[in-house]
């Protein structure tokens, strides 16, 4: 008989566990964009806090909800000129998708893929894409996948 530690990995293989972390899969719609740390969170729900604390720690600041200011000036007693004044350009769209069959045996956590998009909210326009696949809360080993997202984008929006 085999020593159940020679058996264990065998097991995880064979039942289709994920070992490792994934790559996530990049696609960089527009390259010449402007590309400030600033963004909006779209769409993230539950996760928002877990999403906005990576980004935090990958030096881009993460804003609740888009606020547009303007000035109004009376160039004469015939034209008033409205300014923008202040803005933010970016947002993080999130679309997660959860795989209920497959459970974290640590946490209970469960698969998630997640497709970050970047959207220029001035131009309506997609920018980039960002797909992770793999747990939405600690499971050991594998990392969950807001970090791993974060860092993707680090790497790729510079």
């Amino acid at each position: 008989m085999k020593p159940l530690s020679t058996l264990i990995p065998v097991l995880l293989v064979l039942t289709g566990c994920q070992l490792v972390d994934k790559s996530a899969q990049v696609t960089l719609l527009r390259q010449d964009a402007p590309k400030t740390r600033e963004f909006i969170l779209l769409g993230a729900g539950p996760y928002e806090g877990e999403l906005a604390a990576a980004l935090v720690s990958q030096g881009f600041k993460v804003r609740p909800i888009a606020i547009r200011q303007s000035v109004s000036e009376l160039e004469n007693p015939e034209r008033l000129v409205q300014y923008r004044e202040a803005g933010y350009r970016y947002a993080l769209k999130l679309n997660i998708l959860h795989d209920y069959a497959w459970a974290c045996s640590f946490s209970g956590g469960h698969r998630v893929q997640v497709t970050m998009s970047v959207i220029d909210i001035s131009t309506n326009e997609t920018l980039a894409l960002f797909r992770q696949i793999g747990p939405d809360r600690e499971c050991p080993p594998l990392t969950p996948v807001w970090p791993l997202l974060a860092k993707e984008l680090d790497k790729s929006w510079r």
